[in-house]
């Protein structure tokens, strides 16, 4: 028999262990989607890591009939530019399948495409639609189709592309910036390839290939000679070793770290090249990577506005999103169907330059001061303490603080927030929690506090 002194190291290991598998799996939800309420991170708890990992990957097996009622119910224009980003912005909300819209956010700005050349919301929808059901699968099929999508042909002008005149905009772009990067191919590369996408145009029912105007001559491209169509190109593209490293340090910048070590890339571009190409497998092997645990990941990359802001409206469970987010979240520098340039968003500091960080500051005084539309349903910092069941200034703050940071502040910042919320409106000190009008503002106030510290802008 195990002696008591046994039994209670043996206690204290598991809930230690139990403590940093929670960490962990908060940790993972906040990087493969945006943000989660208490009911939606229950479930995850339960099955622990390595289930929660599995189920976040395989997003096909998660029934999302749920969401598709409830986007039915919304009756969205997808012919209307503003629709479009809130139909976006509403799935990001309700999914059962966070990953499965990260995932497409993070294709959407590999492939950066705008309406504002495309002028079409419509054709911008039918591409975000392609990129979530291509978004696990095997690389050269996601090629493949945002090299036939109409809304990328027009982008890059393609349209434009024809035998004896070739347009090289889309040839190098698929080089540059959606397989092998720069320095992985010469110019001739660039001109080859260009013949071998002449003829793929669009008409108004899709994708159309114009054989008249494609150029059937041989071609040499990346030191291989043939007959070559854009399908070939794609193929080639999709087989390079530069195409496995290039994608593999972008998915790791995006989910886990901006410097990210050659071996860590080295990993994940070997899953590539063991898998068929698979992204499935490649996100997967990033969220089981030793890197992906350690502290040095942890509210190591900075949330982008749709993190920040699909992530604040599901802490408060909003119920719909207000025709003024999407303007609001462009103010904070992410206009979604609109990236900024073929090379998509910077991403990373530029998220919080000083020209941005005040419209972010003004967003959660706007959240917080319920001026929005939409806000009956909104589910308020004292209904939240409510629910909770918390009557004591400390565990208010703690709770808050796990909440909205994981409770990564420093022990002075809680102390002078504790000592915030157990005073009245006069600064008096109290014995308990204030009630009704004083605690709405105190905890209004609170949590306002927690949203502007530095840690809030990580994930």
């Amino acid at each position: 028999m195990p002696s008591d002194s046994t039994k209670k190291r043996v206690g204290k290991k598991n809930a230690r262990n139990a403590r940093d598998d929670h960490r962990q799996i908060r940790h993972l939800l906040n990087r493969t989607g945006f943000g989660f309420t208490p009911e939606e991170l229950a479930p995850y708890l339960a099955m622990g890591y390595s289930s929660a990992l599995k189920q976040l990957t395989n997003p096909s097996s998660v029934d999302n009939s749920k969401l598709d009622g409830m986007l039915a119910e919304q009756n969205f224009d997808f012919t209307n530019p503003d629709d479009i980003k809130r139909w976006w912005l509403f799935r990001m909300m309700f999914t059962g399948r966070p990953l499965e819209e990260k995932m497409t956010l993070f294709w959407h700005g590999h492939f950066a495409t705008s309406d504002n050349k495309v002028r079409n919301p419509y054709a911008m929808y039918v591409q975000n639609c392609t990129m979530r059901k291509y978004a696990f699968g095997k690389f050269d099929d996601l090629l493949l189709a945002m090299s036939k999508d109409p809304a990328m042909i027009n982008w890059l002008d393609n349209q434009q592309n024809r035998k004896g005149k070739p347009n090289e905009n889309y040839a190098r772009e698929v080089m540059e910036l959606f397989t092998m990067g720069i320095g992985n191919y010469s110019e001739q590369d660039v001109k080859e390839g260009a013949r071998a996408f002449t003829g793929w145009q669009t008409k108004p029912d899709g994708y159309f290939f114009n054989k008249g105007q494609h150029d059937s001559g041989s071609k040499t491209f990346l030191g291989q000679t043939g007959n070559f169509n854009g399908e070939d190109i794609v193929s080639i593209l999709a087989n390079e070793k530069a195409t496995a490293h290039y994608l593999a340090r972008k998915l790791i910048r995006y989910f886990a770290l901006y410097e990210p070590s050659n071996s860590f890339v080295e990993e994940i571009a070997t899953v590539y090249k063991k898998n068929d190409h698979n992204i499935g497998a490649m996100v997967s092997a990033i969220f089981s990577s030793r890197y992906f645990t350690t502290s040095a990941c942890f509210h190591s990359l900075i949330k982008s506005p749709c993190e920040y802001v699909v992530g604040m409206l599901k802490t408060f469970q909003v119920s719909q999103v207000d025709a003024e987010v999407p303007r609001l979240m462009a103010a904070m520098g992410q206009n979604l169907f609109n990236p900024p340039s073929v090379k998509g968003w910077d991403g990373g500091e530029n998220w919080i330059a000083s020209d941005v960080m005040m419209e972010r500051f003004n967003f959660a005084t706007r959240m917080i001061s319920q001026k929005f539309d939409y806000l009956d349903k909104y589910s308020s910092p004292a209904k939240i303490a409510t629910e909770q069941g918390l009557t004591d200034a400390g565990e208010t703050v703690d709770y808050f603080l796990s909440l909205l940071i994981e409770n990564d502040a420093p022990q002075s910042v809680r102390e002078r927030l504790v000592k915030y919320v157990s005073t009245d409106l006069s600064g008096k000190p109290l014995d308990k929690l204030p009630n009704d009008k004083v605690l709405d503002a105190r905890l209004r106030g609170l949590v306002h506090l927690i949203m502007t510290l530095p840690t809030y802008q990580l994930t």
